[in-house]
């Protein structure tokens, strides 16, 4: 009977352990997601399960669970091995506007690709993406389809970020913005207060609001900012079919989970079997 009892606790232990060891794996190293979309296709194919590397730029996580009741989720992050590189494929939390109110959406998971970093600035022009004034980044071949389209694009695909009536960027001509690096300062002006706004209001969690185009913080009147905060502007390689920073402009480092790093297991979305060339495939 000790014998039993013995070997119960020991298998007991076993799978205990291996439950921490895999919540452990997923919490510092790597996570996994399931790709529904084509929006980073051929990269990425729909129905990909791929593997994201934490450790990249560090592993991300809650200061707190006040989230929970509706408060600014607040994150901090472990040092990684290395920093983001344009063109990184990047998995990452979308943003929300409930209540007025831009933010991570902490249900909902994107990925794409990392166009421009911190301090770099970005211009499309007549649909090719230059970073500091050099083309080379993203998808150059779907780019070059945007260059060379002259026909109707469908609702809510050709206009973009920041949507305002002094700017008036789409997706084949937009730019030059700026990518804003923590530590920066600018001045708010009544042109780039539009490009900013969101950004400002999401780092002070302070309402932001526009009058006689100026823009204040709570009743302060803001002419410059120094930005607490990294910035990425991220791309899909669909320029046709994918809701990336062209439409929601750039994203904080808050929201980064890791990097993509490779295709673990493939299924056809339509016919449920493997793609099995797909297996173990490199994102690149």
């Amino acid at each position: 009977m000790k014998k039993v009892i013995k070997s119960i606790f020991q298998y007991v232990g076993a799978i205990l352990l291996a439950i921490v060891i895999a919540a452990l794996l997923r919490l510092f190293i790597v996570d996994f997601y399931s790709i529904p979309s084509d929006s980073m296709y051929p990269t990425i194919e729909p129905g990909d399960f791929i593997v994201v590397n934490k450790m990249y730029m560090g592993a991300r996580f809650y200061k707190n669970f006040d989230f929970l009741d509706g408060a600014h989720p607040e994150t901090v992050r472990t040092p990684g091995y290395t920093s983001l590189k344009r063109n990184d494929v990047i998995v990452f939390n979308f943003p929300t506007h409930a209540n007025g109110r831009w933010d991570m959406d902490l249900q909902t998971f994107y990925v794409k690709r990392c166009i421009a970093l911190p301090g770099d600035s970005l211009s499309i022009i007549d649909g090719i993406n230059y970073i500091n004034g050099q083309s080379g980044y993203g998808n150059l071949e779907d780019q070059q389809r945007l260059h060379h389209y002259r026909g109707d694009y469908a609702p809510g695909i050709y206009n973009a970020f920041p949507f305002d009536y002094w700017h008036r960027w789409n997706i084949q001509n937009f730019g030059p913005l700026y990518i804003p690096s923590a530590g920066t300062t600018i001045t708010i002006d009544t042109l780039n207060f539009s490009l900013y706004r969101h950004l400002i209001a999401y780092e002070t969690q302070v309402p932001v609001h526009e009058l006689q185009r100026q823009l204040y913080l709570g009743d302060s009147l803001i002419r410059e900012y120094t930005f607490q905060k990294n910035w990425y502007f991220v791309a899909g390689n669909q320029v046709f079919n994918s809701r990336d920073s062209r439409y929601i402009g750039p994203i904080p480092e808050d929201f980064i989970v890791g990097k993509a790093s490779f295709v673990l297991t493939s299924k056809d979305p339509h016919t449920k079997e493997y793609v099995w060339r797909r297996f173990f495939k490199k994102i690149h």
